[in-house]
């Protein structure tokens, strides 16, 4: 392909991707200021500066609108977990800080409520994005062996089933509060995480420093 034809081609493709981009966070705005039902596409092509006829080149459907969005906080609740790997404050500060974080988010969001539920009935493409292999189980998984790494999980059960744990509560509770306004979803993170770290405690014989430490120690 010739030079010019190929920086042809990633000029439109960068506009496009800048399009897709838009057109999720409009949608993501207006579904928590208006709610789903009252949002039309029309709205969302509105706030995003994009075309209508466009919208149907980047979405076949809203269900492919809600699985762009699903996989976009997939990914951000991803990067949250990495940045927290890299946090030096205890595992259970982290752990409870984080769903506590969720829980105001959404809880200051009521109408988004649709939209999570509606999240959570679809499919990305090729699976969940909570499974094991995908962004967030992977991200989810990290965040559970950096926390065996530092002695501050048990060692008695295999990360990946602690990752699937954890990301299996989260669901659940988030899941509660999209098919009821009436489920306190700040507090029942707060007992989740509570509950998740009763579980996650290490035994004393799991309360040993990292291999390099020891190996510092010897020295």
């Amino acid at each position: 392909m010739p030079e010019n034809a190929a920086a042809v081609v990633n000029r439109f493709e960068r506009r496009r991707q800048r399009s897709r981009a838009a057109l999720i966070d409009a949608a993501i705005e207006l579904f928590q200021e208006k709610g789903i039902a009252e949002t039309k596409l029309e709205d969302i092509c509105r706030r995003a500066d994009v075309a209508p006829r466009t919208f149907f080149n980047h979405f076949e459907t809203r269900d492919h609108l809600y699985r762009a969005i699903a996989h976009q906080r997939a990914v951000q609740l991803a990067d949250r977990l990495a940045a927290l790997d890299e946090d030096p404050r205890p595992f259970a500060r982290r752990l409870h800080d984080l769903f506590a974080e969720i829980g105001a988010y959404l809880a200051a969001r009521p109408l988004y409520r649709q939209v999570v539920t509606e999240m959570l009935h679809v499919r990305t493409e090729g699976g969940a994005e909570l499974v094991r292999s995908h962004v967030l189980g992977q991200a989810a998984l990290r965040f559970v062996r950096e926390g065996v790494r530092r002695g501050e999980i048990a060692r008695r059960h295999r990360p990946e089933i602690l990752a699937d744990i954890l990301l299996g509560a989260l669901t659940v509770a988030i899941s509660n509060w999209g098919a009821s306004d009436r489920y306190d979803l700040e507090r029942s993170l707060q007992e989740t995480a509570r509950a998740l770290l009763d579980l996650f405690a290490p035994a004393a014989s799991d309360r040993r420093p990292p291999a390099a430490d020891r190996k510092a120690r010897r020295r």
